[in-house]
């Protein structure tokens, strides 16, 4: 579904990413393992149009795609779910979510909750349409963002450390619509550093360390003695 090849993007002389390649197939979750600095957001950038890449190339259902924009990003299929909420506070959360979609001039609110209740029907994550932004727990503004992503009706979609904000519990129903997401072929790409995440939601483990791919692994072949040594380069006690 989405491969990259031979990535590499440099600011000025430190190179955040050099030759990465991997490849995520459609109904599988490939999880990007690596320490904070070690490039996993700068490649997010360069999927979702944030930048550019000095060298490689990006292909999407086989065909080399350029993506300047995260507009583009979108219309290629290709949804992210930002590392912290990126909502307007003093927006319902059908107003926020009417921002990721095309609408005529003086929609009524009430047409526009009658929409989203019909796009969403299929994505049962339990928020409050009319409720305030500012008044949603962070786990909840979390799973705003994520319907936001899917309603687009993405074919890859990027989690960006996604549980950096939630509680267990919340982490746990987020695992289950990943899962869901997944049967129903989806492409996911699931950026982390957290080893026990990775190894419960994953099928395929890439790891990068100071910009570089230094392993993929199947879920099955990994455990955390593997994950830590190729994460830091050594094996930690």
């Amino acid at each position: 579904m989405l491969r990259l090849e031979n990535i590499t993007k440099r600011f000025g002389p430190v190179v955040a990413n050099r030759g990465v390649s991997l490849e995520v197939k459609r109904g599988e979750v490939l999880a990007l393992l690596g320490e904070n600095g070690a490039g996993k957001t700068t490649l997010v950038s360069l999927l979702y149009g944030l930048y550019a890449p000095d060298e490689g190339r990006i292909l999407l259902e086989g065909q080399e795609v350029v993506i300047p924009s995260p507009r583009v990003a979108q219309r290629l299929g290709i949804a992210l779910v930002p590392q912290h909420p990126e909502l307007v506070e003093a927006h319902s959360v059908a107003e926020n979510l009417a921002l990721g979609l095309e609408l005529p001039p003086f929609f009524s609110r009430r047409a526009l909750l009658k929409r989203l209740q019909a796009l969403l029907q299929d994505h049962p994550l339990g928020v409050d349409l009319r409720a305030p932004v500012h008044r949603l727990s962070a786990g909840e503004k979390q799973r705003v963002e994520l319907l936001r992503a899917l309603l687009s009706r993405p074919k890859v979609l990027i989690l960006d450390e996604p549980t950096s904000v939630l509680t267990p519990k919340e982490a746990e129903d987020l695992f289950q619509e990943v899962r869901r997401l997944k049967e129903r072929g989806l492409a996911i790409l699931f950026i982390s550093h957290k080893l026990d995440e990775v190894l419960d939601i994953a099928d395929r483990i890439v790891v990068l360390r100071a910009g570089e791919k230094v392993g993929e692994v199947w879920r099955a072949e990994a455990d955390k003695g593997l994950l830590v040594r190729l994460m830091v380069g050594r094996g930690v006690a």
